[in-house]
């Protein structure tokens, strides 16, 4: 009874050895790459909101510039990202004096979001990215586009 019961033993690790042996690899793990999609771009002069932009991710690339300062060291340019439901400043894209430019991101989460900007005696124009990850093969060709 004693070799019976050890055969059994042994002949379900067997089964269960063969069983873990030809079981299928993981696959490899694919990469993971940025995909953006154009929001909006704006411009103007002095103070503005602008936006109203649904966003499914939440997740931004903002890039800024000022130019045309008029008079010279008098230029102000404040570029706030906020909540368009609330009002509720999300965070501070620039605070910048004079002409220059300026690149930031964000990852808020998914809802609707405006821009306050507040200005005075610079040309101003930002432009607005949303940015989300898509799996990729490795060639530029297979990442889906976003709609």
């Amino acid at each position: 009874m004693h070799f019976k019961k050890n055969a059994f033993v042994i002949f379900v690790s067997f089964v269960v050895a063969f069983a873990l042996g030809c079981a299928q690899k993981p696959t490899e793990a694919q990469p993971i790459v940025s995909v953006t999609r154009p929001v909006g771009s704006w411009q103007g002069r002095g103070t503005a909101t602008v936006g109203d932009i649904p966003s499914e991710t939440g997740r931004f690339r903002i890039t800024w510039e000022t130019s045309n300062e008029s008079p010279a060291g008098a230029g102000r340019f404040k570029l706030t990202l906020r909540s368009a439901i609330s009002g509720r400043t999300i965070g501070i894209v620039a605070d910048h004096k004079g002409t220059g430019t300026g690149t930031a991101e964000y990852d808020e989460g998914p809802r609707t979001y405006d821009f306050l900007v507040e200005s005075a005696n610079v040309d101003w124009k930002f432009r607005v990215e949303e940015t989300s990850g898509a799996y990729s093969n490795g060639s530029p060709s297979s990442v889906p586009a976003k709609r």
